[in-house]
């Protein structure tokens, strides 16, 4: 059996906010301790333990009644600690065990492991929602193997709201992505190794079927989903936006992109699973068919660009609806989006959101609708390769990703990976019925 590893534990998590004269952590500039380097976001404050380092970052906020709400996210990160002979899997779950039974108690949402870009182990786990009284509790924890031995990581949120939980993880993502743990270690960074690499341009393909929403029901889906594959052996799940080029796409967003290397019939990938720069491997069987080509079992088409300076004539109409009913409850959401563009390079786009929810409980019921219209905004637009540039009237301007689904035809944009389908004029449809 693996030795067990002693328990020197960090202040427990919900003392820590007793802590004073913390230290404002400079804006995303390298820090140390204990011979790690890191970076951090503007706005936590950081103390020094005497094992690790303690990040804190407060986030308010006012409701409608004018009440203040205070969250709170902390960052605990340690120095290494020798392994005696325990595998980081049996060593990280220990860790997980010393910290705050709420959430030790809880499954975890998500887990994983793999390697990083430094070759280290790593392994993560994601569980939520303890609660202590009226605090409600989430935490992310990351472990690290290196020779020196295990670095252990937790985000600890208390009472914060999905918006401010999203902010805090994004940046906990990026600090654990920027640890430098070994003397030789180098910045994260997506480098191809050698031998990877063989394709050129964007493919994609029609992904379909039933899957559960949120209101207990199910929905019809079809995707386009995409690959942009790179010659130098980079690719990515998402066109770049904005002009960014795939490498700067990649290093801002790592969680879209990997590594390919063809191997005769294989297509090899390392990927990037989560925001912490977690590298997985997999394979699949590969064949070219023309200019198309087949991945596992998956038909993808290569998508080619559209010519600068294109024109269209038409309106297109994005819809989403979902609904479903369970035991207590029933609800649905739909989305509706139009936009139109002339040949003399404008565009006018409108839409709508709206959703409803009902609960019954006890005899009564209780239910809420609400929805909004989109503002009509108009402008002139650009195309160019795979971008659509809208600079509105007002002079802001917007850049999305777009491409033709249909070989030579304009039915089917794909808009920042929504399926617009382009109308009908209204003659035409009449016709049609009669």
């Amino acid at each position: 059996m693996p030795r067990r590893l002693p328990t020197r534990k960090f202040l427990p998590m919900l003392a820590v906010l007793a802590l004073c004269a913390a230290t404002p952590a400079p804006a995303a500039t390298p820090q140390e301790f204990g011979g790690m380097r890191f970076e951090i976001a503007e706005g936590w404050t950081r103390r020094d333990a005497r094992d690790g380092v303690i990040l804190q970052r407060s986030y308010v906020t006012t409701d409608s009644r004018g009440r203040r709400k205070t969250g709170t996210a902390l960052i605990q990160l340690s120095v290494a600690k020798p392994a005696q002979g325990a595998p980081l899997p049996a060593a990280f779950a220990q860790f997980i065990a010393a910290g705050l039974p709420e959430l030790t108690r809880e499954r975890p949402l998500i887990k994983g492991q793999g390697i990083t870009t430094n070759g280290h182990a790593i392994i993560f786990e994601e569980r939520c929602c303890g609660r202590r009284n009226d605090v409600s509790l989430s935490g992310n924890f990351v472990g690290i193997g290196t020779p020196a031995g295990y670095h252990f990581s937790q985000l600890v949120m208390m009472n914060m709201e999905r918006d401010q939980r999203r902010e805090a993880e994004a940046q906990y993502e990026a600090m654990i992505r920027s640890l430098l743990l070994a003397p030789d270690d180098e910045p994260f960074r997506l480098t191809p190794p050698r031998g990877a690499g063989g394709l050129d341009g964007i493919y994609s393909y029609l992904d379909t079927g039933i899957r559960p929403n949120a209101f207990g029901g199910t929905d019809f889906y079809a995707d386009n989903n995409i690959t942009v594959f790179d010659p130098s052996g980079l690719y990515s799940t998402e066109i770049p936006k904005d002009g960014m080029t795939l490498q700067a796409h990649c290093a801002a967003t790592p969680s879209d992109c990997g590594f390919y290397r063809l191997a005769g019939s294989q297509i090899e990938r390392l990927e990037v699973r989560r925001g912490y720069g977690v590298l997985e491997r997999d394979s699949d069987d590969f064949a070219r068919n023309g200019d198309d080509l087949k991945i596992g079992s998956r038909d993808y088409r290569r998508i080619p660009p559209i010519p600068a300076g294109t024109r269209l004539s038409g309106t297109w109409r994005y819809f989403f609806a979902s609904v479903g009913t369970g035991a207590f409850s029933s609800g649905s959401v739909a989305v509706e989006r139009h936009l139109q563009l002339t040949p003399d390079g404008r565009f006018t786009r409108s839409g709508f959101s709206g959703a409803s929810m009902t609960n019954s409980i006890g005899g009564s019921t209780t239910g809420v609708t609400t929805g909004s219209d989109r503002p009509v905004t108009a402008g002139r637009y650009e195309i160019d390769g795979y971008r659509l540039t809208l600079i509105g009237d007002d002079g802001a301007r917007e850049v999305q990703s777009i491409f033709m689904a249909d070989r030579g035809s304009d039915g089917l944009l794909v808009i920042n990976g929504n399926n617009y389908l382009k109308q009908e004029p209204e003659g035409q449809r009449s016709s049609r019925r009669r």
